[in-house]
């Protein structure tokens, strides 16, 4: 699929030099992937508003700050190139030759230069993608290959073009580094249209935040406006995956699932927006340890019903296999519309198992090949508006039931951690008028006993600011992650302009005190779905100082 995001142009040569630039953030974030291919590329979305220039100098004396590989210098680049990419005004290529086989790096910064990245070694013609820096600003590039006979380098500037109108630059309202997660956050974005609708005037958008809040990389996908923002982004080993989005309506189609690689060229999608199925498709796409993709088909199952199914598909989109909700349920009598309301599903290939998530019916663990159910733990929403007392494992407290849930995250030491909205009213509302409470919850599972037993909860008990255990409420999104130094990720989105609507924010939690110690904030109107801390960074290295 073809992308947008402006009036993006190429890069004009400047002068060398340098200029301002982003620190970025600290440590380490992200799935590890090749610098990836050439300018363009079927499928890859343009750069976006406002242009971005780059000048290729000379060589001239080597700066400080170490190199992978740094031999004894021996020369200059004289054929050094800086060139946007035409998918993102963040990012660039870095292009020279060298005379003998050599490695390929680039270093860049403000002034000092504060990050590395390493393309392809023992090769003659070098180019290396260059993401990681904040819009218009200026950056000193400098590159160097070591081969046999020692290094050579050469130097110039690039400078980064205006974001696309619909990215924003986020706010950061609390950060204590000495107690949160170094890395970046890759999340969705959806751009509002001035109601709190899960509608927009933009086409869907994955977004990568720095420590401060500065975009330092995007894609777009495609031009056609999306609809009702829940578009799973999540790393994967090339780059990017990204769930479909919704037709917004007046004979638009829906627009498909995409995996792109880190300069937003498309490695895998459908041609057809519905991936060859016949109804829509919504929420999640995953990519699976075999290199298969997932996708979740709403199915019109019979009386009434949307019924969700996950459909694995080969990267020729061939259909591999098919699990879903009435694999492992009877519907209860009444059950009609979106009755389960599927979210996400995580699939297990070596263990042979899948973890299907319903907002409304809760999570179900089940054999992946032969689809048989091992247990379910249910949702109080789905048995309160069902009638039915549907599931087999017991909550510990029993007051401790999660109400409605997205994208549960199962971890290696049988602990599963959820997002609980805390109820929905069935429409859509600004504020909060039903006092309804978000929170992030984990559980100790028990399959032998059959039961979970709370082990974890924020805000609960607490002492933090009452804010978040009064206010705190998302109606339809929301996602919880544990991070590597034992913090949760909680990305509680929002849309609308009412006074009494907060805006999206991604909050970083410590798991012992319950301390708020990293809070990054959308602009009004910029709704979240999901958010991933990338750590360590994809392709970036930190220059040791």
């Amino acid at each position: 699929m073809g992308g947008s995001g402006g009036d993006g142009a190429a890069g004009t040569v400047g002068s060398g030099g340098s200029g301002a630039a982003g620190d970025g953030g600290g440590g380490a974030g992200g799935s590890a992937a090749s610098a990836g291919g050439g300018a363009g590329g079927a499928g890859a979305a343009n750069a976006g508003a406002g242009g971005a220039s780059a000048g290729a100098g000379g060589g001239g004396a080597p700066s400080n700050g170490g190199s992978a590989g740094k031999g004894a210098l021996v020369g200059t680049i004289a054929d050094l190139e800086v060139e946007a990419n035409p998918n993102s005004v963040l990012s660039a290529y870095v292009r020279w030759t060298t005379a003998e086989p050599s490695s390929s790096v680039v270093q860049f910064g403000e002034g000092e230069l504060t990050w590395e990245i390493e393309g392809a070694g023992n090769v003659t013609e070098h180019e290396v993608l260059v993401i990681g820096m904040r819009a218009q600003t200026t950056y000193q590039i400098r590159a160097l290959s070591t081969g046999a006979s020692g290094t050579v380098e050469g130097e110039g500037t690039f400078t980064t073009g205006a974001l696309p109108p619909q990215i924003p630059v986020g706010t950061v309202s609390v950060h204590d580094p000495a107690k949160a997660q170094p890395g970046w956050t890759l999340m969705n974005v959806q751009k509002g249209d001035g109601t709190n609708r899960a509608f927009s005037g933009a086409p869907p958008a994955a977004v990568i935040y720095d420590e401060e809040g500065h975009p330092v990389w995007y894609f777009i996908h495609g031009t056609t406006n999306e609809r009702g923002g829940a578009i799973s982004v999540d790393p994967t080993d090339l780059g990017v995956i990204m769930g479909p989005s919704l037709s917004p309506g007046r004979g638009s189609p829906p627009v498909p699932p995409i995996e792109v690689d880190w300069a937003g060229n498309t490695l895998w999608t459908c041609d057809d927006p519905l991936c060859g199925v016949p109804e829509q498709l919504s929420h999640h796409a995953g990519k699976l340890s075999n290199g298969n993709y997932v996708v979740m088909r709403d199915a019109n199952s019979g009386g009434g019903r949307v019924s969700q199914l996950f459909i694995e598909l080969s990267p020729d989109n061939e259909v591999v296999h098919t699990i879903g909700v009435e694999d492992a349920m009877t519907p209860p009598a009444g059950a009609a519309g979106d009755w389960a309301h599927g979210n996400s599903i995580t699939i297990d290939l070596e263990k042979d198992v899948a973890y299907l998530s319903f907002r409304w019916l809760g999570l179900i663990k089940m054999t992946y090949s032969t689809k048989a159910v091992q247990w379910h733990l249910p949702a109080k929403y789905g048995q309160d508006t069902l009638n039915s007392n549907f599931g087999d494992m017991a909550f510990v407290p029993a007051d401790s039931q999660f109400t409605d849930i997205h994208d549960p995250e199962i971890h290696d030491d049988g602990t599963i951690l959820f997002f609980d909205n805390g109820g929905f009213s069935g429409v859509i509302e600004d504020g909060n008028p039903g006092n309804r409470h978000t929170r992030a919850v984990e559980y100790q599972i028990d399959e032998a006993g059959k039961t979970a037993t709370l082990v974890w909860e924020w805000p609960g008990d607490f002492d933090t600011d009452p804010w978040y255990k009064e206010q705190l409420y998302a109606p339809f999104w929301g996602d919880a992650d544990r991070l590597a130094n034992g913090n949760v990720l909680l990305a509680v989105g929002r849309r609308g302009t009412a006074s009494t609507t907060p805006e999206s924010r991604i909050i970083e939690v410590t798991r012992d005190t319950g301390e708020v110690v990293w809070e990054l904030r959308l602009p009004k109107d910029h709704g979240v779905y999901r958010a991933e801390r990338l750590s360590p960074l994809p392709l970036l290295k930190k220059i040791a100082p």
